[in-house]
């Protein structure tokens, strides 16, 4: 069964602390899960900046992906569409 995933964006360039950098419309959730073309899974967002309407994502890699980074650049990578991902960080106070 296939998961559902959404285009996170194409990668732009490698950062010289060997993150991706992916050009996107869309701010995703820190640590949430990146995927490649074929569902692997290839890294967290470590990183979101730049202008609010085409914002740049800073993806880490995994170790065992970290090799040949330059031949992935122009590639698309993909988060899940599912809302109810966990989302590594602070957990929000409940209000009562």
């Amino acid at each position: 069964m296939g998961r559902q995933m959404k285009q996170l964006g194409k990668i732009s360039h490698i950062s010289n602390r060997n993150r991706i950098i992916i050009k996107s419309n869309q701010t995703p959730g820190f640590g949430l899960p990146v995927y490649t073309e074929d569902n692997k899974k290839f890294g967290t967002v470590y990183d979101v900046f730049g202008p609010t309407k085409g914002q740049y994502i800073s993806v880490k890699v995994f170790a065992k992906n970290s090799r040949n980074l330059e031949k992935l650049i122009g590639k698309d990578l993909y988060i899940p569409s599912s809302n109810k991902i966990e989302k590594r960080g602070r957990r929000k106070r409940k209000k009562n």
